[in-house]
């Protein structure tokens, strides 16, 4: 089977095998070039609600619902919920989070959080209240977006473990992100804060009240960051505000992210997902395929396929195969050189044979006339529904129910047969591009040429016509461009100011834009202001020359070459061109892509065409290339990762990156494997090798288990590789190397030790067994002395180090709290005698950033000094963490004030040598009594309170917490 033919199957398998649950296309919002696809509860999601998605390394996709979280392999969906072995703290999955190496954070409700890594799971501790979104900072440590509770900041220590929270942001947060410089933002319930370890800002939205619900932030390709609020969505750069969408400005959005075209997407409240192109806005809803209108989750995958999550389920856009037609189709000859779509989704092919009809992937004579089979260079609808066909050698032809019938030709007013453009304009009137000048003709017949003799047409040789939205005729020529205006004048565009740019191919035209493809790339005519502008080489492109620009209502230009064709962005095009972008991202099809030839043609018109019907039809060397935007990248481009899913011995589970010996004696090993593609997972072929047991690879076609039975003792590794049918093997072959250990009698050692030990064991048996025993006697009693001895020593600096902070040798917090809980309750009928400091260093961070974490340990220390040397029994001092000391004070209130001056005095005459006299220590100290506290929590936290007025009032003061305030 050809390759062309297996290309048509392929894409006849994928539109069939595709479709998981059902699939619309959507045409009227310009989705209809998307390929939809929908899973409920009904196809194995364990709630309808999906609350996140997200892709680890490894290829899995991941839901949280408020079931548990689910892995989707392209085949079945896996739950994970509230057990022992995950340690989630309940089945609500609100986030999830994909980490380096294969990394997944997953957080939900009563605060659960948990890390999960390959086949192991990692609990941490439990925030206050449901985690609405997780991130990991430059620097690994944690960042948690709690619901009614704010952000919380988590040091990372290292070995998949984190420090205790800290509060930065009493707001309660929905989701985070930092820019690459660092900084990070919080989408809150009263705005989008800019925060950090020890500060919180708020940013003020123009026209938007400071308290409006921030529900989403995100970062753009330009690190700008993008704001989804109950008032619309909002882009910032860094110093500005400005609307992503006007008339989105009064809807609720739930979220915005950015794909990897730089295309904006938006969910909403309760009208569906929306697509922010250039100048305008599409929408998906219920009506044309979401399952539900409201929108809570977004996802692009590294297929680029693009997953929605929604209160109904899960919506999947994705793109679709492509196919070129040529001869065995039934098309008049492979040297294309155009193609109109006619009425229905139905194609004229002009070629160097003749005029081809295609309709559903066949082609076929367009007419019987002989007429037909020549050389066809252009053509253009007309208003009736028939066309014009321009000829190599022959002049101008009107096709008209599969009759080929002469209209102009140069004995009836033509400079020249050779036709390579034509245009029926709103007026009625015929324009005729010849090799010779430009022919009009008005509705009464009447025929007026145009040169360069009688005009100021730059050029005779027309290769592309086409009309704006203000009834202006664009001319492209072998020397320029120039327009036909309402008086009658032709007027030139100057295109040679941009890289020196000539030829004029072909046009495409939008309000207010004309865009060009030359030969110094694609340039930009702004119609308002007059002004020209380009993406060639310059702008990253590798080629100057371009045919045909096309746009596929999906948000891309696609431009037409000699070397294959070209994707790029419709809005990054126009950032370009604007000068708000220095490069331009790309795409390259080409032969590799099911092109016939990467030669598309260009020099007359139209030689490409984007249809009604969502395809990009191309004009090339070798037949058409009919192109629907969908999954040419996924599928030729993408390598197919594999996974190894289950291993079990003996019907036991085993972790594959751990478990790495199986044992003696194992019978049976049982390896299910996966590859993780979402395109056409039905479809994916395997086979497997055991190296060590296996010479050949084993062909498996789609099963996904591999069993092997009696295997020797030995070395084995575990080969995997998975294809698309009619497709290469895929080079990245997923190992599993593991080992079967020998039973004793099977080593050859053994056995030999085992003889010679007999024949030993017969002549000193006896004695042996007598001294070994006296031997072991007193060795055991020996190792009980010194285990004895070892583990009284141990338990001693257990109790010391459980209780002493390692840095300053004061309490830690765990024993400041034992002896605090005490007191409390001995204290119980004179509360007013026991009082509570907390004691923070002014200003810390300065000394970390300017002088060093370890002048900050010094400086540390040096006030821990001072406090111990201050504070007598009964009162205690203890590290509370970082730059934090808490003091219990037994006296009245007053008397613990006055012992707070007096240590705020003392510090701020201690002198750090390592200071260099260039920071002032200070300390701010809160307050408390415990007059009215029901438990120490209440007066820690009241402490607490008093420390924050403390700061805000300036620092280095004492603050004394009362319950009422005057202000």
């Amino acid at each position: 089977m050809q390759t062309s033919q297996i290309r048509r199957t392929f894409k006849w398998i994928l539109c069939i095998y595709s479709v998981f649950v059902s699939a619309w296309l959507y045409g009227a919002s310009g989705f209809n070039d998307y390929f939809m696809e929908v899973w409920t509860s009904h196809q194995g999601l364990p709630h309808n609600s999906v609350n996140a998605i997200t892709q680890t390394d490894d290829g899995y996709l991941w839901f949280a619902t408020w079931e548990g979280v689910a892995r989707y392999n392209g085949l079945s969906f896996e739950l994970f919920s509230r057990d022992v072995k995950t340690g989630i703290a309940d089945a609500g999955i609100r986030t999830l989070v994909a980490d380096q190496q294969n990394r997944l954070w997953i957080g939900g409700a009563r605060g659960g959080l948990t890390l999960h890594q390959d086949f192991s799971w990692y609990p941490q501790a439990l925030a206050k209240s449901l985690i609405n979104h997780v991130l990991v900072d430059h620097e690994s440590n944690l960042w948690l977006a709690v619901e009614g509770e704010g952000v919380f900041f988590r040091p990372y220590l290292g070995n998949n473990e984190y420090g205790n929270g800290r509060q930065v942001l009493d707001v309660g947060a929905y989701r985070l992100v930092q820019a690459t410089n660092g900084v990070i933002y919080a989408a809150t319930s009263a705005g989008v804060y800019r925060v950090s370890q020890t500060n919180a800002e708020q940013l003020s939205i123009p026209s938007v009240p400071d308290k409006t619900r921030i529900y989403y932030v995100a970062s753009d390709h330009q690190d700008e960051l993008l704001i989804a609020s109950a008032k619309g969505a909002w882009r910032f750069d860094g110093n500005t505000f400005s609307p992503v969408a006007e008339e989105l400005s009064g809807s609720v959005v739930t979220l915005i992210e950015e794909d990897d075209e730089g295309t904006l997407w938006l969910g909403t409240l309760d009208k569906g997902l929306a697509r922010v192109g250039y100048r305008q806005v599409d929408y998906i809803d219920t009506q044309s395929g979401l399952p539900n209108n409201r929108v809570i989750s977004w996802f692009q995958d590294v297929e680029g396929s693009i997953w929605v999550g929604t209160n109904g389920g899960i919506l999947r856009l994705r793109t679709a195969p492509f196919q070129s037609v040529d001869e065995q189709a039934g098309l008049l000859g492979n040297f294309v050189r155009t193609v109109l779509q006619v009425p229905g989704e139905r194609f004229l092919v002009g070629s160097s044979e003749g005029l081809s009809l295609l309709e559903d992937g066949q082609a076929f004579p367009a007419s019987d006339d002989l007429v037909a089979r020549q050389s066809v260079l252009s053509l253009a609808a007309l208003d009736s529904g028939d066309a014009l066909v321009g000829t190599q050698r022959s002049g101008v032809y009107e096709w008209r129910m599969g009759k080929m019938r002469q209209l102009y030709s140069q004995g009836n007013g033509l400079p020249a047969n050779e036709v390579r453009a034509l245009l029926e304009d709103s007026k009625g009137r015929r324009w005729i591009g010849t090799v010779n000048g430009l022919v009009l003709v008005e509705s009464d017949g009447s025929m007026t040429q145009i040169n360069q003799h009688n005009s100021d047409l730059p050029d005779d040789y027309i290769m592309a016509l086409m009309e704006d939205h203000r009834g202006r005729i664009w001319i492209g020529t072998a020397q320029g461009v120039a327009f036909y205006d309402r008086r009658n004048q032709i007027k030139q565009i100057d295109i040679s100011t941009y890289e020196g740019a000539q030829y004029v191919f072909g046009f495409y035209i939008e309000p207010g834009f004309i865009w060009m493809a030359t030969d110094r790339g694609l340039l930009r005519y702004d119609a308002m202001q007059n002004t020209l502008s380009g993406i060639g080489k310059p702008a990253g492109l590798p080629i100057d020359k371009f045919f045909q620009v096309i746009y596929d209502h999906m948000g891309s230009f696609w431009l037409s070459s000699n070397r294959g064709i070209w994707k790029v962005g419709y809005v990054e095009a126009h950032r370009v061109a604007s000068g708000e972008r220095h490069t331009v991202n790309f795409e390259h099809f080409g032969e590799e892509d099911g092109m016939g030839s990467s030669q598309a043609n260009g020099g007359s018109n139209p030689a490409a065409v984007s249809s009604r019907g969502g395809n990009l039809v191309f004009a090339t060397a070798n037949g058409i290339a009919l192109i629907r935007p969908t999954a040419l990248k996924q599928l030729y481009q993408y390598r197919l990762p594999v996974v190894v899913e289950e291993v079990d011995a003996d019907g036991v589970k085993v972790n594959p990156k751990i478990d790495k010996q199986l044992g003696a004696g194992v019978n049976r090993v049982r390896i299910k494997f996966a590859g993780l593609s979402y395109i056409m997972p039905q479809r994916l072929q395997y086979q497997t090798k055991l190296v060590g047991f296996e010479e050949e690879w084993n062909y498996h076609g789609n099963q996904t288990v591999a069993e092997y039975t009696n295997l020797p003792p030995g070395h084995y590794e575990f080969l995997v590789s998975a294809r698309y049918p009619y497709g290469e093997w895929n080079a990245t072959k997923h190992s599993l190397k593991f080992e079967i250990e020998p039973l004793l009698w099977q080593r050859k050692d053994a056995q030999l030790l085992a003889s010679l030990g007999l024949l030993f064991s017969i002549g000193s048996l006896m004695y042996w067994r007598v001294h070994s025993l006296k031997s072991r006697q007193r060795e055991l009693a020996q190792q009980v002395r010194i285990k004895t001895q070892a583990l009284r020593e141990q338990s001693e600096q257990y109790e010391r180090l459980a209780k002493e902070d390692p840095l300053t040798g004061l309490y830690n917090r765990r024993a400041f709290d034992e002896r605090v809980r005490r007191d409390f309750m001995m204290a119980s009928q004179s509360l007013r005698q026991l009082n509570m400091a907390i004691v923070d260093i002014d200003h810390f961070k300065q000394v970390n950033d300017r002088f060093s974490h370890l002048v900050g340990d010094e400086v540390i220390k040096l006030v821990a000094h001072y406090l111990q040397y201050t504070v007598q029994p009964p009162n205690i001092v203890a590290r509370w963490g970082g730059e934090e000391f808490t003091l219990l004070i037994h006296g009245d209130e007053e008397e613990a004030e006055k012992f707070c001056q007096k240590l705020l005095v003392g510090v701020s005459q201690l002198e750090c040598e390592a200071l260099h006299m260039q920071f002032n220590l200070t300390v701010s100290i809160g307050l408390s009594n415990a007059l009215g506290c029901s438990d120490y929590q209440t007066l820690l936290k009241r402490a607490d309170q008093a420390l924050y007025e403390a700061k805000e009032a300036g620092r280095n003061r004492v603050v004394k917490y009362q319950e009422f305030r005057i202000y």
